[in-house]
């Protein structure tokens, strides 16, 4: 169906109308709940020209849209294309506008104004005029797209401009944790130099030492600052994202700098969405970049190098690389090339079974070796085979509202739809043994994925399905280009089926989509303290550790330990054990030998002061998010820490509580467990 000029101008300014209005209604709803009138006096104004400019606008567009019902509709066409004209006039400034606008955008969702304007309404209605507004500038720009193509482009910019501008609240000099766990990652990087950073050596991480290992990079500057490390990990974020999309799409070969461009922002969306972090991305870049269906034996030593990296990383993850490889010989590799009838299944399958199986047995020698070179007791990697499995976060919950099953078919239901209709015509021109490896890679890799999902102290996100997203991603680009190999010895190819209908264009809608909305949907942003409750928190840390070292006990930081690693507090000798991310992990193991071990430290009161984030006693059932999480925190950690220990002083703006030794704990008996 064609539409001509009046009719899409009409659809165009109804569609600004309907989303202004809607933000209009949001604004004064916000304004009401939030007492805006008798707040502050910039606050009333901020809200009060807001809704002054949504007023004009309603006015303005309204008048145009009855407009085109009248005598007056040839005077509403001539007026947008002179303002288009007097856009193509500016050239390429007006991408310099879009970007632009991509900012302002993003500074009003994650900036200080977050709370008032980044609710739903205000947020989509914002997002979609953006998009609008971007198309128009794209095109007018006078980059040789057509108006669909300067949409998409405008969709996918907008939406990867504004997953860039998250990153950038963590580059900051604040001093403590933006998160619950953020500046323990670089406590753990920093223990494969701390010979150098403490004087001692300190075993390496147990959990996730792929990862702490690349961001261990900015210790190797001699008193490298805490931005500089926050820095890094968004660059090791972008930088690995944006690496496996280019080798997915130089793989695919595809010719159109347009749709090459858009696939490349299109996949780094995906991967952000899960997300796939970027020490598991290494072993995804290595095979994507040295997989060769012509070489199997150069295939296998790829895949040997990213399986060592993968034994180091997560141990679903151990089969990962060859099974990369497979899948990829099976979308490459045809069974019968060049019309070799007799070529027998069982060749063909050799070297995808060589791949999985020597790839599997390498990372589970190559986590083996890092355990013994580690130091640390065997028993401690084994927390994840001990832990619950909270199998009602598939679906629905507080922890994640989507539930991972839900949130999973979400996201690859569309793609799967749209793969299925554009195999349709081919399905039959790929060997059935090509279809069922492929499938059942899959199969294996999302039970996997959903088994570690619901393990405790996971399902928030997509984050541990993201190796099947991963093979996921790469089959379907591999159907929807067109280029999986077809068996030479069939019959000519069908007729392939049109790209015009409805259901094509819907599906195909819905799938560039998904990812950018959910991305937009994410909140971001952090609300800080100022500098002077910064630097009062600090000094009161200061003081107290002060105090306690003239006891000659030391002092343990179970959180905020960058404030050693980067002198922010002077005078303290680092205690390695019970650092609160590790601790979580061995509470919700319920590991009683280490358990027991903090428990006589506690009752022997071996330290003088604790720093720890605010203790409270708090159980929580499942209408709150990670409860179970949380419960098995207070009743492992908390309670004992209380019954032996008491508050000194709590900050609560910064997040932190330091605790002294209580004089009467007679009641405590948590080391006789």
């Amino acid at each position: 169906m064609k539409f001509d000029r009046i009719t899409i101008l009409r659809i165009v300014l109804g569609i600004i109308l309907f989303l202004v209005a809607i933000a209009l209604i949001q604004v004064f709803n916000l304004a009401a709940d939030l007492r805006i009138l008798s707040r502050s006096q910039n606050l009333i104004f901020f809200f009060g020209t807001g809704v002054l400019a949504m007023c004009l606008m309603i006015i303005i567009i309204a008048a145009l849209l009855v407009a085109t019902w009248t005598g007056l509709r040839t005077s509403v066409t001539n007026l947008f294309d002179m303002s288009f004209n007097l856009l193509e006039k500016l050239g390429f400034l007006n991408l310099f506008l879009f970007s632009l606008a991509i900012v302002v955008f993003s500074y009003l969702m994650i900036g200080p104004f977050n709370s008032y304007l980044g609710v739903p309404g205000l947020r989509w209605t914002s997002y979609i005029l953006l998009v609008l507004a971007g198309t128009m500038l794209i095109k007018a720009s006078g980059v040789n797209l057509k108006w669909h193509e300067s949409l998409l482009a405008a969709l996918l910019i907008s939406a990867v401009g504004y997953k860039l501008a998250t990153f950038m609240p963590e580059i900051t000099i604040y001093p403590f944790s933006l998160g619950w766990s953020e500046t323990s990652r670089y406590y753990y990087a920093s223990l494969y130099l701390s010979d150098q950073l403490y004087g001692f050596n300190i075993p390496p991480s147990v959990l996730h030492p792929s990862r702490y290992l690349m961001q261990a990079a900015p210790f190797l500057i001699p008193d490298s600052p805490l931005w500089l490390h926050r820095l890094w990990q968004v660059l090791l974020w972008i930088t690995t994202t944006l690496t496996s999309a280019i080798l997915l799409a130089r793989r695919l070969t595809i010719e159109d700098r347009f749709k090459r461009g858009m696939f490349i922002l299109w996949v780094s969306l995906f991967l952000l969405l899960a997300p796939v972090y970027y020490h598991l991305q290494i072993s995804v870049i290595l095979i994507l970049w040295g997989f060769d269906k012509r070489k199997p034996w150069r295939t296998l030593f790829i895949v040997v190098l990213a399986s060592i990296w993968a034994g180091i990383s997560r141990i679903n993850w151990y089969p990962v690389p060859g099974m990369l490889a497979a899948v990829l010989y099976f979308l490459e590799q045809p069974v019968h090339p060049d019309n070799r009838q007799s070529r027998s299944p069982l060749i063909y399958l050799s070297y995808p079974v060589i791949w999985v199986t020597l790839g599997a047995a390498t990372a589970f020698i190559s986590q083996t070796l890092y355990v013994i070179w580690s130091g640390n007791p065997v028993e401690l990697f084994s927390s994840s085979f001990t832990s619950d499995l909270l199998w009602y976060r598939l679906f629905p919950n507080a922890t994640f509202p989507l539930g991972i099953l839900t949130g999973a078919l979400l996201v690859f239901t569309p793609m799967f739809l749209l793969m299925l209709y554009e195999l349709r015509a081919k399905w039959r021109l790929i060997h059935p043994l090509r279809i069922l490896g492929t499938v059942s890679i899959l199969l294996v890799l999302f039970g996997g994925g959903l088994v570690v999902s619901v393990k405790i102290g996971g399902g928030s996100n997509l984050h541990n399905i993201d190796a099947f997203l991963v093979l996921f991603l790469i089959v379907f680009s591999y159907v929807f280009f067109d280029r999986v190999a077809e068996e030479t010895n069939q019959s000519d190819r069908e007729t392939t089926q049109p790209k015009n209908s409805i259901a094509y264009w819907i599906l195909l809608s819905i799938t560039i989509l998904t990812p950018a909305v959910l991305i937009i949907s994410q909140r971001a942003g952090y609300r800080l303290p100022n500098n002077s409750l910064i630097r009062e928190s600090i000094t009161q840390i200061q003081e107290a550790i002060n105090n306690a070292a003239s006891d000659g006990n030391p002092v343990l930081f179970i959180s905020e330990r960058q404030l050693l690693i980067f002198n922010t507090v002077k005078g303290v000798p680092l205690i390695p054990d019970y650092e609160k991310v590790f601790l979580m992990e061995m509470a919700m193991a319920n590991n009683r030998r280490y358990l027991n071990k903090l428990y006589e430290d506690l009752s022997n009161h071996r330290f003088a002061l604790i720093v720890s984030d605010p203790l409270k006693l708090v159980y929580q059932d499942r209408t709150h998010n990670f409860s179970e999480e949380n419960n098995a925190w207070v009743e492992r950690v908390v309670e004992p820490i209380l019954c032996y220990y008491e508050p000194l002083t709590t900050m609560k703006r910064v997040r932190t509580e330091l605790l002294i030794p209580k004089l009467n704990y007679e009641d405590c008996q948590y080391s006789q467990d």
